[in-house]
């Protein structure tokens, strides 16, 4: 009696075992099946999906801009990480998201995603000039630079051409962090050539001249 109850037992084991490798089959054969390789780059299929990412990173940066522009910035943030997500090498998303950071009193993390715009397009002017600005009137100010300010707005001026009154603006308080003043005056006078009347501009200049009048009476 003993010698049957072992034998069905084993039965039993063996029959149980056979169950559970058929079932991680099939679950190994189902899992394969719903799983979807990343296409080869440089193929058709790796250049669908791109296309599709970029579209979809676009949503959530016209999602980020609306939210932006009601004033809820941290939701803009949101979008704009997702888009990021998406598409990587939008240099103006990178953009867009070191002007929210700088705005949230967050510099570092503003540099960082400046940074990350400059890696996807080098000769971006717009982002040039904000690394310059950034640079220069951080907060905290600890990560100011007045070094690298001069030269990334010096890049910025190059990349525009010269024609942009905000960039040189960018580079005259460039000048200014510098303590080179007569060169603060001249281009924030070559800003005002271009943007004729423009009372922030105005308002540089006029602070730049008392520098050098400070600097002239010591």
């Amino acid at each position: 009696m003993e010698s049957e109850r072992t034998s069905a037992c084993g039965s039993n084991r063996s029959r149980f075992a056979g169950l559970l490798l058929a079932a991680l089959a099939a679950l190994a054969v189902l899992v394969g099946a719903c799983t979807t390789a990343a296409p080869a780059p440089g193929t058709a299929e790796a250049a669908d999906r791109a296309e599709s990412n970029s579209d979809l990173a676009a949503t959530h940066i016209d999602r980020g801009d609306a939210l932006y522009n009601q004033g809820r910035v941290a939701g803009s943030m949101v979008e704009y990480r997702e888009a990021a997500r998406l598409d990587p090498t939008n240099a103006d998303l990178w953009m867009r998201r070191g002007q929210v950071y700088e705005q949230m009193g967050r510099g570092e993390d503003a540099l960082h995603s400046l940074e990350k715009g400059l890696e996807a397009d080098p000769g971006n002017a717009g982002i040039l000039n904000h690394m310059g600005w950034l640079y220069a009137t951080a907060e905290p100010a600890t990560l100011r630079d007045p070094a690298k300010a001069l030269a990334y707005a010096q890049q910025a001026v190059e990349a525009s051409n010269g024609r942009d009154a905000n960039i040189l603006d960018t580079l005259a308080e460039a000048y200014y962090v510098n303590q080179e003043f007569d060169e603060a005056i001249k281009t924030e006078e070559r800003a005002l050539e271009i943007a004729p009347g423009l009372e922030a501009l105005q308002n540089q200049l006029k602070k730049f001249r008392e520098a050098k009048a400070t600097e002239s009476g010591r």
